[in-house]
């Protein structure tokens, strides 16, 4: 049988402890205990039960912070059933001086009261690392650094289901840089920002959006929508799940994508600038000079939520949503009904407009003043 193994690492600098442990980490299994001496004092014994394993040893967090420790600080962690390990740095370290990580799971966080931050190549060569990684979350603070002057790598993650932006201005850069073929999910959180992005680009898309709606965060808008039309133009993704939040797009990006998203089941959306013309988009409708085949975008949508939406009129939602409904609810081939949708907190939407909603919907109506 293999010989237990007791890791000690003597290091000053915190960037080197994962390079130092990622070639013994497949075999986790093996450790009996792991010391950590110099920047940091830290002892872990590991116990019979529960028994870590490389299945696992699941989840790998990340955090880019400034040199400041704390006593508490503990590399590995149990709950629920699987480990998971903490590494602190200041700087991502390069893919050449990792062993290959087989963490299926990656959240990178960058503490937002120090002035540390990593370039955009930074974190996409350090996913080169993680090659089965399957769900990835970035989680920033908004500073506006100038964008990389040289191409980006594209990075090819074939097992990616899930993947979370959040509190970041290099949305773009990321989502334009991915091949992520299985993605599912997607998250965009926090990414709307008043300031003007740094940076010119002239890709297809890039030019002004002809509806002209108005914008609280027109930079950041441009930028989230051009890098969703990069990452769906390349990969094809079946999402399932598009979840906005302090997140926005152009009109013409909203259109772009939900053209291109036919098995999006769930769209969630809060705090946005988003017009009557988007949720139009919504509505069945003819394509001129074809048959009378009547064309539903989103085809798959089966849950929507709007919160906090104040630019949607209410007779806006009514018309788009009745219509779509009275198309749907009618096993109409190719398309699912709306099972649930949830209007919270959009101003231009009162309780007429709920009432006419109601009764298209019934029970699988959620307003906020209603159970």
């Amino acid at each position: 049988m293999p010989l237990p193994i007791d890791v000690e690492l003597k290091v000053e600098s915190p960037d080197l402890i994962l390079p130092m442990l990622s070639p013994l980490i497949s075999s986790v299994e093996r450790w009996r205990s792991f010391v950590i001496t110099g920047s940091r004092e830290e002892v872990y014994i590991f116990s019979k039960e529960p028994h870590i394993t490389i299945e696992s040893l699941d989840c790998l967090n990340v955090y880019i912070q400034d040199g400041v420790e704390e006593p508490t600080k503990q590399t590995f962690i149990y709950s629920d059933d699987e480990f998971s390990m903490n590494i602190w740095l200041l700087d991502l370290p390069r893919a050449e001086l990792l062993a290959p990580l087989r963490f299926t799971t990656v959240t990178i966080t960058e503490d937002s009261l120090s002035d540390i931050r990593n370039q955009p190549r930074d974190i996409l060569q350090f996913l080169t690392a993680c090659p089965q990684l399957e769900a990835f979350h970035f989680i920033s603070w908004h500073h506006n650094d100038d964008p990389p002057t040289a191409d980006l790598p594209v990075i090819s993650l074939p097992n990616l289901h899930t993947l979370q932006l959040k509190n970041t201005c290099i949305a773009r850069s990321i989502l334009s840089s991915l091949h992520t073929p299985r993605l599912m999910k997607l998250y965009l959180a926090h990414l709307n920002v008043e300031f003007t992005l740094r940076g010119e680009y002239h890709e297809d898309g890039d030019s002004d959006d002809e509806a002209q709606d108005f914008s609280q965060s027109p930079s950041s808008d441009h930028a989230t929508g051009m890098g969703l039309r990069k990452l769906i133009a390349r990969s094809h993704p079946p999402l399932t799940l598009l979840d906005m939040d302090f997140s926005d797009m152009r009109t013409k990006d909203f259109k772009y994508i939900f053209d291109r998203l036919p098995l999006l089941e769930n769209f969630r959306i809060v705090a946005s600038d988003m017009s009557d013309t988007v949720i139009e988009l919504l509505r069945p409708y003819a394509i001129t000079g074809e048959d009378s085949t009547i064309h539903t975008r989103l085809p798959r949508l089966s849950t929507l939520l709007l919160y906090n939406c104040q630019r949607l009129s209410g007779d806006a939602i009514v018309g788009a949503l009745v219509a779509r409904i009275e198309h749907t609810d009618n096993d109409h081939p190719g398309t699912s009904r709306l099972q649930g949708v949830t209007i919270v907190n959009c101003d231009g939407f009162n309780s007429e407009h709920g009432d006419v909603l109601i009764k298209h919907l019934g029970d699988r109506l959620r307003l906020q003043d209603r159970p």
